[in-house]
């Protein structure tokens, strides 16, 4: 199995559900499906069947229950479903995976970038679970999304948001306590936007943190 050097301080809880829900931009209530699994109705009235976490190592309870692992699998996640796939076929592909890499953490893997496309194409048949073709769906996966992505030791360390187009804004466990960072300066986001919110000049909190307009903007829109 791949570890890390700091192995946990991407396994030990820092996110609530919402919270983790929130900075990779997924509806919480899918998040917690994802972590937690769901009953649905089947064809047969009043029989319902029961859908397994896609998340690995979710705690149950409240407060703190995810770790940046969990968290990088949700954004692997939902890059999938922004591309347009549907959870009945992001499912069943996510085993495979895991199948066919070895691993529980498949998702992780920096080899989902190279080898997925090829294991979910020669393992969907004629009914390709996720990749159309070759140069189908997952690679516009990888290009748009999965690139955002820092691997060390094969496995994923640190995310970078596109949603913040105007600056570069990272989720390193490594920093800030997982929470979102700018990355050329090294401070939380929050510690930005909460002085707006406060009721500071945008202007002045930017000239304060060294933030082009630009970037002050790109962070506002998103706290928003």
């Amino acid at each position: 199995m791949q570890t890390r050097a700091n192995e946990a301080a991407y396994t030990t809880p820092i996110y609530s559900l919402s919270e983790a829900a929130q900075i990779i931009r997924a509806p919480a209530s899918s998040f917690q499906r994802w972590a937690h699994g769901h009953r649905f109705p089947q064809r047969r009235r009043g029989e319902y069947g029961w859908s397994e976490p896609i998340l690995t190592g979710v705690r149950n309870g409240r407060g703190y229950t995810v770790h940046f692992d969990a968290l990088a699998e949700g954004y692997v996640v939902e890059a999938f479903r922004r591309a347009g796939l549907p959870m009945a076929r992001i499912r069943p592909a996510v085993q495979i995976l895991r199948n066919e890499l070895g691993s529980e953490h498949a998702l992780l893997s920096e080899q989902l970038t190279t080898d997925g496309a090829e294991i979910l194409y020669e393992n969907g048949d004629h009914d390709l679970i996720v990749v159309r073709n070759r140069q189908g769906v997952f690679r516009d996966v990888v290009d748009q999304y999965l690139r955002t992505i820092t691997y060390r030791d094969g496995l994923i360390e640190s995310v970078q948001l596109p949603t913040h187009e105007g600056a570069q804004v990272i989720v390193d466990p490594l920093k800030n306590s997982g929470q979102p960072t700018i990355a050329r300066l090294g401070v939380r986001v929050e510690d930005v936007v909460s002085r707006v919110r406060a009721g500071e000049p945008m202007a002045e909190v930017a000239d304060d943190f060294g933030l082009t307009d630009a970037e002050m903007r790109s962070l506002w829109v998103q706290a928003a």
